[in-house]
Order: structure tokens, then sequence, then C-alpha cells
């Protein structure tokens, strides 16, 4: 999340957050910016609705003026959403600031670190193989994001993949998938 919307959710000027697809969203999200986790914020109701359904509140909760400023700003995030998509809003109940390394979801490893150990010790499917050498390649999730991608906003996916080889390696997994 950029700087700009951190502050605002840490203000409490922004409630959710809304993302492209239907997504399953646990009880506490890790909010990210700049390398860094800045945020833990509790999960209150997860609504899903089509991008042309979007109110004016989902907008100001959001942090937006207005509808059109918010469907504006999603479709230069995510190019190619239709107003038929559907988006997922996450209403958050709590937000407590914090200063974490993203490592700290790794058991303490980096990124690049856990990628490693898990292409040398893990069967890995071909796509989790990809985008575990793409941030051995790059030496962070958002230049992987950029290279696989084409965006940092499908970060969430890597982050996905490294937290499952963590798991995986925690477990001194040399067999089974990531």
């Amino acid at each position: 999340m950029s700087t700009k919307y951190v502050k605002a959710l840490l203000d409490g000027r922004k409630t959710t957050t809304i993302r492209p697809g239907a997504l399953r969203v646990a009880g506490r999200v890790y909010i990210h910016s700049g390398g860094r986790i800045v945020a833990v914020a509790e999960v209150g109701d997860v609504v899903y609705k089509l991008v042309s359904e979007l109110t004016d509140g989902d907008a100001v909760a959001d942090g937006f003026r207005d509808r059109g400023e918010l469907i504006s700003f999603l479709k230069r995030q995510y190019p190619g959403l239709r107003d038929d998509a559907i988006v997922t809003i996450i209403h958050f109940r709590s937000v407590q600031r914090v200063d974490l390394p993203e490592d700290v979801h790794y058991g303490g490893l980096s990124p690049v670190k856990v990628a490693r150990m898990a292409l040398a010790r893990l069967r890995l499917s071909r796509r989790e193989r990809e985008i575990l050498e793409a941030v051995v390649e790059t030496g962070s999730v958002r230049r992987a994001a950029l290279r696989l991608f084409g965006t940092i906003d499908k970060r969430r996916a890597i982050r996905r993949v490294l937290r499952r080889a963590a798991r995986a390696l925690g477990n001194g997994g040399t067999e089974g998938k990531a």
C-alpha cells in the first residue's frame, strides 16, 4: 500500500481496501508499504460487488472523494479491470501501527533466502519454481512481481508462495509441495 493510503488508514480516514477478484480474507491482515509491514488490521466484514455496483459510500470508506475517483484509481491500478468484474471490499475493524521487516512471515529469513532454500530442498510446481526463481534473480518481492506480472500489485501471490515454502521448510520439508 502506498504511504499516502497507509497514513489515511492509520488516521482512520480509510476504513476499507478494495481488491479485484473474489478473495478469501483471513481475520487479520498485514499491511505492507515500502518493504516493511507497517500495520496489522483486524478484518470486519468482507463484501463482494461488481465494479459497476460500487457507491460513493464505498469510495469514501476507501479514502476517495467519490465513486468516480475510486473507479478511475482502480482501473489505473488494475489495467483491464472491467465494470462487470468482481471486487472484494475488506472492512477493517481495527488497525494497529507496527514496524516490522517483511521477513517476519518467513521465520526471520529474507524472502531471497527462503526462495533459495525452497528451490534447493522442496518439490515445487513449475509455477512455484518460476516465482521463487524470480525472487532470487531480482533480489526482492517487488521486483519479482514487476518481472512476472508487470505490476507490483501482484506481490500477494509471491508472498503466499514464500509463506508456504517457509512453513514447509520449517517442518523439515525436503518433500511435498510448498
